[in-house]
């Protein structure tokens, strides 16, 4: 494949995951933004059944998503980290979403 033809398709990608947090919520979006925080989501019975790091796509810094589940309900919690000398510290708020049945207009 041509280097013109991947990065389109590649700056596609990253817009699609990079959305600003307050963004207007997307026809068939299966999550959403939720004011509830990870320490609110535990102290209400959610428990904590996978977690994973990655490095973020849009800063490449490391990113923690813990998936948060109660009966037939599911959360997930995301947290950036940002490196400092010997210490890790968090980079931004964590975010919370909830998942949802898609919806269309």
């Amino acid at each position: 494949m041509k280097p013109g033809r991947i990065m389109p398709i590649l700056f596609g990608c990253l817009a699609a995951v990079s959305l600003p947090a307050q963004a207007q919520p997307q026809a068939n979006a299966q999550w959403r933004a939720t004011e509830a925080t990870l320490f609110d989501l535990i102290q209400n019975g959610y428990g904590i059944v996978a977690v994973t790091s990655v490095a973020a796509r849009s800063t490449g810094l490391p990113e923690d998503t813990y998936v948060l589940q109660k009966t037939n309900s599911l959360y997930r919690c995301v947290e950036t980290r940002a490196a400092e000398t010997g210490t890790v510290r968090s980079a931004a708020p964590i975010r919370c979403a909830e998942l949802v049945k898609p919806y269309t207009d």
